[in-house]
């Protein structure tokens, strides 16, 4: 097929957008899906019609929106700082907002989007650490509606029901950030504080976004031992000083093996520490990645090494994306969408022997009426 020529690109990318204006009845499946994918104002949405620079800038604009506190200028504090090292950004601490639209905001004095807790860890305490994305860290809806702080206080119930330990589920995500840069953010923050199991959320976003964080480190000169990236970084061939352009040429065909690195060096340095690492797959609202690339990010998981590998990428099928995102314009989930997540991460986590610590009191019935109600959830 002959390339399109340049003057017939304004017209496409004009057609392409003007879906997003088409009422629901007009649009077939497929193409409402086309129209809701385009709506969502993420960098991939955009790479066929734009340039890098205007991707770069599109990128930047949009998670300075996600990171909004949603207050009149100078009268609270941006929710995130910049760092010059491989995470760029980190959470800022204690902070207590309530933006215009009445969604609150809470960080901890560690710089998490969660409660307190406490260093070390409290004798009989079961403690997970989960690390994850913007998705994790429940952006777009207000302090204890993520799936996050649902499914604590499901565990909590369910461990205190049996007479197990306390449980608390710890959040360590940070938004915008690739699987390594979420590995790096764990190791500095998240092993402190003692987990006896790590959750690593991921999405179908997984898979090139390491590639694409270093193109814009490694031209500032951060990130170029990194470790978590090994030797998959080294056989770029790339050398300081390289320009941004050399930088993407050299690492997107090689975003698979990055991030198998990244998954790999999670995996493994649970397994050092002695400690169950559990990958958990989400999606992102409105998002259709293909079959084979979901796949492919699955069994690289579970080739990785983690303890167990959860595939919920179908929570939301079925469901109207309009339904269940925060916006219009948007990938995340509302409330209702994180409800979702919840209630289907106590159904599929439950089970799994890495919580067998939680049900010490259970007898063969009492599991079996377990996953009866896991699949209810009504209390979420």
């Amino acid at each position: 097929m002959s390339k399109l020529s340049r003057a017939a690109w304004p017209l496409l990318a004009a057609a392409l957008f003007g879906l997003r204006w088409l009422p629901d009845g007009w649009t077939p499946g497929v193409l409402a899906r086309v129209r809701w994918a385009i709506g969502c104002d993420e960098v991939e949405n955009l790479d066929r019609l734009l340039s890098h620079e205007d991707i770069e800038q599109a990128e930047r604009g949009y998670y300075d929106n996600l990171l909004d506190t949603g207050v009149r200028p100078g009268l609270a504090p941006p929710i995130a700082r910049s760092v010059a090292e491989l995470r760029q950004l980190v959470l800022r601490p204690g902070l207590a907002i309530t933006r215009n639209d009445g969604t609150t905001w809470s960080t901890n004095l560690l710089g998490m989007r969660d409660r307190s807790y406490a260093v070390p860890k409290p004798t009989g305490t079961f403690r997970i650490a989960m690390a994850g994305d913007s998705i994790g860290l429940g952006l777009g809806v207000g302090d204890g509606l993520g799936f996050e702080p649902r499914f604590e206080e499901w565990l909590v119930e369910e461990s205190r029901r049996r007479g197990g330990p306390m449980v608390e589920v710890v959040n360590l995500a940070l938004p915008g950030r690739s699987p390594g840069q979420r590995w790096d953010h764990f190791q500095k923050v998240g092993w402190p504080l003692e987990p006896d199991l790590v959750l690593f959320e991921a999405t179908d976003a997984d898979i090139g976004w390491d590639a694409r964080r270093l193109a814009e480190l490694l031209p500032r000169g951060v990130a170029w031992d990194a470790p978590i990236y090994g030797d998959a970084l080294r056989g770029a061939d790339l050398h300081p000083g390289a320009s941004a352009e050399e930088c993407r040429q050299a690492l997107i065909p090689r975003r698979w093996e990055l991030l198998e690195a990244a998954y790999h060096s999670v995996a493994a340095e649970c397994h050092a520490r002695g400690v169950p690492c559990v990958y958990v797959l989400i999606p992102r609202v409105g998002r259709f990645t293909g079959a084979k690339p979901l796949d492919r990010l699955v069994e690289l998981a579970r080739a990785s090494g983690f303890s167990a590998v959860v595939d919920l990428s179908d929570a939301f099928d079925g469901r109207d994306p309009a339904a269940l995102a925060v916006h219009p314009s948007d990938f995340h989930p509302n409330a209702e969408g994180h409800a979702l997540l919840a209630r289907r991460l106590a159904e599929t986590l439950w089970p799994l022997s890495v919580f067998d610590a939680l049900r010490p009191a259970d007898t063969p019935a009492e599991e079996v009426a377990d996953r009866e109600k896991t699949r209810e959830m009504g209390k979420l």
